[in-house]
């Protein structure tokens, strides 16, 4: 075996990879994300053809929990292009 080395800020960002890509792969064994995930492809990238044809899926409420992690602080401030209507 081979032996290289590297420099510490390129170990530091090879681990912080390592640890995003082990964070990906306990959500994709969870099969709770994945079922909201299934649901959330299925809204936006599902064709009209395809909806027709499969069952519609029951929306329940609390069934996006966790699924927005940000909201900006000025998320309900006014908007300036509707300043002339309010």
């Amino acid at each position: 075996m081979k032996t290289v080395t590297i420099s510490e800020t390129e170990y530091v960002k090879l681990k912080q990879n390592i640890i995003e890509i082990q964070k990906k792969l306990e959500l994709l064994q969870d099969k709770e994300f994945l079922t909201k995930l299934d649901l959330v492809y299925k809204c936006f990238f599902q064709t009209e053809k395809e909806s027709l044809t499969k069952e519609k899926v029951s929306l329940k409420r609390g069934s996006a929990k966790n699924i927005i992690t940000y909201i900006a602080d000025d998320f309900t401030a006014p908007v300036n292009d509707f300043k002339d209507y309010m």
